[in-house]
């Protein structure tokens, strides 16, 4: 991997403003992104994992500017885009691209698959558009018969598929992939998998995994980030998260996760109480401490401090001890 990330996030933050009453003037904001910063190296991934309500996707949709930042910056290969005017974002814009959760919602109806893939590149007036349509579908294991077929005539797995060859007719470097298998079942869901780390090795993508399946993280990714109100609690390699978490709640996270092992059922599993507190009023301190069991004061007072290793960072809990 080289040395210059293709893509740098700094303090990244997305707030959204809401009225306290439906006339009032007061404004309150939504911390959904909350000062979230890491780098991603040219054909690395990024898995961003977290409950329900933690800021992943929110994060990917303001890396694209698809939600314009509150603050904080992010460079793509050296250049900052988050103040770029949009008539020259465009163009590197193209170079990213995401990749939805649910593959039928981010498909036209009413178009053709050969119409849905052949828009971008109508875009970018690219001649001989049919070849080119058949040769992505091609790319991502579809047959030219699908060409002619709408999104309701074809399965779920051939929609992300239909999904994945609109992404790649731009000929993107990084791909933001939000839940790309979690509305597919497990047999397609492994398909979809390899068909996206066999794209990676041949034209070296970088991605931004969002997931909250730790079992497909731990399989695609290099490195981890792990969410929570917003921020990232824990980052570092695959190994280093799943082996040796640092924070109570990545060790939680792990904790939780199915292992098909009859003995395992008298396995002791904590169990987080109540609920991922509203982001209109975050806690102080590390987020976590409202939820975590092995809370003290001084989580109330002070955020977790990072410290640098081999590979990225991991995070020094202040009980980093006490958890193991």
């Amino acid at each position: 991997m080289s040395s210059e990330p293709l893509l740098r996030v700094e303090n990244l933050k997305k707030y959204f403003p809401i009225k306290e009453r439906l006339f009032s003037k007061k404004v309150k904001y939504v911390k959904a992104v909350d000062g979230v910063s890491f780098t991603l190296q040219p054909g690395e991934t990024l898995a961003l994992v977290g409950e329900t309500g933690s800021g992943k996707t929110t994060t990917g949709r303001t890396i694209l500017r698809l939600y314009e930042p509150t603050g904080g910056k992010v460079y793509f290969k050296g250049q900052e885009i988050t103040k770029m005017p949009m008539r020259k974002f465009k163009k590197i814009r193209m170079k990213m691209q995401m990749i939805y959760q649910d593959p039928y919602s981010s498909l036209n109806p009413r178009m053709s698959i050969l119409n849905i893939i052949a828009e971008p590149l109508r875009e970018m007036k690219v001649n001989n558009i049919e070849e080119r349509v058949l040769e992505l579908l091609e790319n991502v294991g579809l047959r030219k018969e699908h060409m002619y077929k709408y999104p309701d005539e074809i399965s779920g797995g051939q929609q992300q598929r239909v999904a994945i060859a609109r992404a790649l007719g731009v000929n993107p470097e990084f791909l933001v992939l939000d839940e790309p298998t979690s509305a597919l079942d497990v047999s397609v869901q492994a398909q979809i998998l390899n068909l996206l780390e066999n794209l990676q090795k041949e034209r070296n993508f970088t991605y931004l995994f969002i997931s909250h399946d730790l079992s497909v993280v731990r399989y695609i990714s290099h490195r981890v980030a792990i969410m929570y109100l917003g921020k990232i609690m824990e980052i570092g390699t695959t190994e280093q998260i799943f082996e040796n978490p640092q924070h109570p709640y990545t060790k939680i996270l792990l904790e939780s996760i199915p292992i098909p092992d009859p003995k395992e059922k008298r396995r002791k599993k904590i169990v987080l109480p109540g609920e991922i507190p509203s982001p209109l009023n975050p806690p102080s301190g590390c987020p976590f401490h409202t939820r975590c069991p092995y809370a003290r004061d001084i989580c109330k007072e002070k955020e977790p401090e990072y410290v640098e290793v081999e590979k990225g960072h991991l995070v020094k809990c202040h009980l980093a001890e006490v958890i193991k």
